[in-house]
């Protein structure tokens, strides 16, 4: 089968450069897709009259960003806000926290993270993130240090700075370059706006601009090869068991970085040049999993969340789930630190879990993960009066053959160069987009989205360019 160019991906950014390509005329493409729903990491499913976000929860931004232009264009913004109060905190034995005081230590810690840059020496390509933060502690301690336990103080801030791992999909700050962390762009505006109806909806409205049957699902492409005049895209049909060959003058790749750390030597044919693969060595790849916890009542309306703080020296141990489960002595359990309300669910609450600790999380059944959370709840919060956790609902990203992780961050020992080096065409012939390609923008959907629209431009200037 003959396209002039082959799109790997039904993502947000595939999406956009078939969007693009449409725009401007030009209809010779096709999207093979691996999965059986288009969207990639965007994933959202009903549940409850409603719905729960298993990828893409946040647009990180309404100023010069296309993905909230095109939300707003379809009066998809949500514009509610949440006006609960009530959370609880709690350290490990279940001594309950002053909130106004946790909430302070959070707040200063917030500002650390925010002057972060003044210390940041852009020579230094090794520095991290983490040693930075180990440098501005003792501010917050001494500030604290005779209104609370400096154990707590430190447990506190180490809870505060999982957003910061959360946002990075790292398993330690010690892993991020603070140097690359410097180069991110924070666009202006909301940066938690969300979707009134999910996620999926900018997509399928991405795809529904499209002509039918340009995008194809549970096409596995197995080899790439461009050695030839026109590279040859050979695919598995996931469903009939066929395979087919594409034949194309370029190859748009939106795979993630973690399909290409896999994958790259088997994929490519023959392979990619060595700086390329060297970046996709360098560059970070991380893990975020989300948890949603399904409750048989209904929370008090002020209610907002719990968290656990972790007090160092306060030891700790599973009882009940881990002789039920047989459990090893593994911390992972730290990772349910903390539950907060979904705005759209009334008995949802969702946690967050990152690195080795959500590699080991997915391995473990709904039904041992639900005995957990009860018992780290029930043993934490016993003065909090919580319904009963009834059910859990969650990703799986890394375990995912379509995506291995979630998203990228440019690693200590990487650099920016790197993302502009997955940005890179390889002989006009294969072009990469996704997240991973912009250190501007990497790890968000506006990022995915950007790249797919710029590689469409330059597709279409190569083929030009080849006609003259």
């Amino acid at each position: 089968m003959d396209q002039t160019v082959i799109i790997i991906g039904a993502g947000i950014s595939g999406l956009a450069a078939a969007n693009r390509f449409t725009q401007k005329g030009f209809k010779d493409f096709i999207i093979l897709e691996s999965s059986n729903y288009i969207g990639g990491r965007i994933n959202t499913i009903p549940f409850q009259n409603s719905f729960i976000e298993i990828g893409a929860q946040w647009m990180h931004g309404t100023v010069n960003n296309p993905v909230y232009d095109i939300a707003l264009s379809l009066n998809a913004v949500d514009t509610s806000a949440d006006t609960a109060q009530t959370r609880y905190y709690s350290i490990q034995d279940g001594t309950r926290q002053n909130e106004n005081l946790v909430e302070a230590i959070e707040k200063d810690t917030l500002k650390i993270i925010e002057n972060l840059k003044n210390l940041i020496d852009e020579n230094k390509f090794n520095q991290s993130l983490g040693e930075l933060l180990d440098q501005t502690y003792p501010i917050l301690e001494n500030k604290y240090k005779l209104n609370l336990d400096p154990l707590i103080i430190r447990g506190i801030f180490s809870q505060a700075l999982n957003n910061q791992r959360f946002e990075s999909a790292c398993d330690d700050l010690y892993d991020v370059s603070a140097n690359g962390w410097n180069n991110f762009e924070i666009l202006e505006g909301d940066l938690l706006c969300k979707n009134k109806y999910g996620y999926s909806k900018i997509t399928d409205y991405l795809a529904s601009k499209l002509a039918d049957g340009l995008i194809k699902l549970n096409q596995i492409v197995e080899k790439i090869d461009w050695l030839g005049d026109e590279v040859v895209v050979s695919v598995l049909d996931s469903l009939s068991g066929k395979r087919t060959n594409y034949n194309g003058k370029a190859v748009l790749s939106t795979v993630s970085l973690g399909i290409l750390k896999r994958n790259h030597s088997q994929l490519f044919k023959p392979s990619l040049p060595l700086s390329k693969i060297q970046s996709i060595d360098r560059l970070g790849f991380g893990i975020l999993n989300k948890i949603f916890i399904i409750f048989d009542g209904d929370f008090e309306p002020d209610f907002q969340g719990v968290q656990i703080i972790w007090k160092d020296t306060l030891g700790f141990e599973l009882q009940w789930s881990k002789t039920k489960w047989n459990l090893d002595n593994s911390d992972f359990f730290k990772a349910f630190d903390n539950y907060e309300k979904l705005p759209n669910h009334k008995n949802v609450l969702f946690c967050f879990n990152v690195g080795k600790n959500a590699d080991y999380i997915e391995k473990l059944e709904d039904e041992c993960i639900l005995d957990v959370i009860s018992e780290l709840l029930e043993r934490n919060f016993p003065f909090a009066d919580l319904p009963k956790p009834i059910k859990v609902i969650r990703s799986k990203w890394n375990s995912n053959p379509n995506t291995r992780g979630t998203y990228s961050y440019i690693k200590v020992g990487s650099s920016i160069e790197d993302m502009k080096t997955l940005a890179q065409n390889v002989d006009n012939k294969l072009f990469f987009a996704g997240e991973a390609t912009t250190f501007k923008y990497y790890g968000t959907v506006h990022g995915a989205y950007i790249t797919g629209y710029e590689r469409a431009e330059e597709i279409l200037a190569s083929l030009e360019n080849s006609l003259e």
